[in-house]
């Protein structure tokens, strides 16, 4: 199992209960079809949303030039 399979569990999971939670003021078909809608655009969504993150995370640690020579596979170039 790689690392994508939890991610896409962990945001259905989190879609679904928000889902849920949502749909349950308007009744009980709301919240089943805001589970089924959670679970589909949770699993979707979230490794899209992770992975936005994880970028944006490195281009503050280590600056948009080595973020994008990581991201590629290239080695960064050296500072003088």
């Amino acid at each position: 199992m790689t690392i994508l399979e939890p991610v896409m569990m962990l945001g259905a999971a989190l879609g679904g209960l928000a889902g849920a939670i949502w749909g349950f003021g308007s009744g009980i078909l709301w919240a089943v079809a805001g589970l089924l809608g959670g679970v589909v655009l949770g699993a979707i969504l979230f490794p899209l949303v992770m992975a936005a993150l994880g970028i944006g995370i490195m281009m503050i640690t280590q600056g948009p030039r080595a973020a994008l020579c990581e991201l590629r596979g290239k080695s960064p170039p050296e500072r003088r």
